[in-house]
């Protein structure tokens, strides 16, 4: 039944519809940060590439007095993971459309995220680790 560990992977998908310039702006910069993350890097002499950048995800729930971030207890965590799909839908409502100076009303992104390293049993601490982390874990 078991042959060996498996990476595991998950696929987001984002409607983004900006309201103002500003907005627009951002989700362009969102869009081409993804792309450009996702790409291999070529060195200085352009003989070699290097691996392309890779991300941290995580669920991130408002706890405490302060509203600092943290990651949400209830959901599962993340390993390092590399971005190997990323797909961006012009028209998500079925029709073109756009602001008067050529941007897009919404745009609708896919990303399909893969973990670099297998998820194993002592990744969730020994038997004792749940009072003091009650979360789900990966």
């Amino acid at each position: 039944l078991f042959n060996s560990p498996s990476l595991r992977s998950f696929n987001f998908s984002f409607l983004l519809a900006p309201r103002d310039k500003i907005e627009a702006m951002t989700v362009i910069k969102i869009i081409r940060f993804f792309k450009q993350g996702m790409s291999p890097i070529r060195s200085k002499s352009r003989l070699f590439l290097r691996s392309p950048h890779t991300f941290r995800l995580a669920y991130k729930h408002k706890a405490g007095r302060k509203d600092k971030q943290k990651d949400h207890p209830f959901l599962n965590k993340f390993k390092e993971c590399a971005l190997n799909g990323f797909g961006v839908n012009y028209t998500p409502s079925g029709q073109y459309s756009t602001y008067e100076d050529g941007v897009m009303t919404s745009y609708q992104v896919t990303m399909s995220f893969q973990e670099l390293e297998p998820v194993y049993n002592d990744d969730y601490g020994n038997g004792d680790e749940f009072s003091k982390d009650p979360s789900i874990g990966f």
